[in-house]
């Protein structure tokens, strides 16, 4: 299998993407590299990946850094600890430098800065969520691209001299739009 990666599912549409995850202290104050079973939230709107304040204690953390964050509510310091992510099929994420703070609905807030790494979709064909991981980024997925490959798609017919819509330069009928 290509990269590290792993898929969740849901039986239903959902608006929130979470899942389980293990989240490792990088700590000098435990014997041992305890692994603490969290629910992760995946969030494209947040920058930096987030823990709780419970979880930050739990795994007996020490602060790192100090930064600032930005909240719809305003500005404030906050604490950054080391962690390693265990992310569904054994897919690791090590050294992230998370910022402590009380996200809703979960123990760790997964932001761009994890995201960042890889590539990541989500679809909700016929009424099931479903996102998907992958790390490192192996490709360019465009949707745009591949919707001209759609022989119910009607409105966006290309010409056959134009170049393909899926960016490899040549004209569209060499390439997507070629006769099979």
């Amino acid at each position: 299998m290509p990269g590290d990666c792993f898929t969740s599912a849901y039986d239903r549409l959902s608006h929130v993407l979470i899942n389980d995850v293990d989240v490792q202290g990088i700590s000098t104050t435990l014997k041992t590299n305890e692994f603490v079973q969290a629910k992760a939230l995946w969030d494209t709107g947040a920058t930096s990946t987030c823990i709780r304040p419970e979880l930050v204690a739990r795994l007996q953390l020490k602060p790192v850094a100090v930064t600032t964050m930005n909240t719809p509510s305003g500005t404030k310091e906050c604490s950054q600890y080391y962690i390693n992510l265990h992310l569904p099929n054994r897919v690791v994420v090590e050294r992230i430098l998370a910022v402590e703070a009380i996200p809703a609905n979960c123990d760790v807030l997964i932001g761009m800065d994890v995201i960042g790494l890889g590539d990541f979709a989500v679809s909700n064909h016929r009424g099931q969520t479903v996102f998907s991981f992958r790390m490192p980024s192996m490709e360019k997925i465009d949707f745009v691209a591949h919707s001209y490959l759609t022989p119910t798609n009607k409105q966006k017919s290309t010409g056959r001299n134009v170049p393909c819509p899926c960016g490899s330069g040549k004209k569209y009928k060499n390439c997507c739009g070629k006769s099979v």
